[in-house]
């Protein structure tokens, strides 16, 4: 109890310095130049104890995180610069598979054009000679028209030439009679 009065009794006396304008205040603990050794001990202490914490466990694994992390671009790199070469790669052989495509299209483009052509003018020189055999058999009809008409014509005017003459001596026959003469 004697402990509790002293301590009681201290509190009160500061109470009452710090009332009278703080002469008899006791300083703030970190400028009290009587405690800078105390707290100097303690600073080392503690520091020392969180270097080491921060030294053996948390450093270490922001060194693993920081590798990790380095392994991990430089794998995402290689893998970027890998697929990258493939997709260069894809792109030259579909570049190539397309010129031979279009090669391809233009060599059966070419062989249908020959064929057609070569048909068409299967086409034309079959309708030439259906045509030449055709004109032939029309120019020999002709012909045979012709030689006959000339035959013909020998009977024909003479029978004309006789009713002229016969006309011009006066000997004219009936119309009807002579027109039978001819035809026959």
């Amino acid at each position: 109890m004697a402990a509790e009065a002293e301590h009681a009794a201290d509190a009160a006396h500061g109470a009452e310095a710090a009332a009278h304008g703080g002469e008899h205040a006791a300083a703030f603990p970190p400028f009290d130049a009587s405690l800078f050794a105390s707290q100097l001990f303690w600073f080392a202490l503690t520091f020392g104890a969180l270097y080491l914490f921060v030294s053996r466990f948390v450093l270490p694994k922001v060194g693993a995180v920081l590798e990790n992390r380095a392994a991990t671009l430089k794998a995402d790199l290689d893998l970027a610069h890998r697929e990258g070469e493939a997709a260069e790669r894809a792109r030259l052989e579909a570049e190539r598979t397309h010129a031979d495509a279009r090669a391809n299209a233009r060599k059966l483009i070419d062989e249908m054009r020959a064929e057609a052509q070569a048909e068409l003018n299967a086409q034309r020189e079959k309708a030439e000679a259906e045509l030449a055999a055709k004109i032939a058999a029309e120019e020999a009809r002709i012909a045979e028209r012709r030689d006959q008409a000339l035959k013909e014509i020998g009977a024909v005017a003479e029978e004309v030439a006789g009713e002229i003459v016969a006309r011009l001596a006066g000997r004219a026959e009936r119309p009807a009679a002579a027109a039978k003469k001819v035809t026959a």
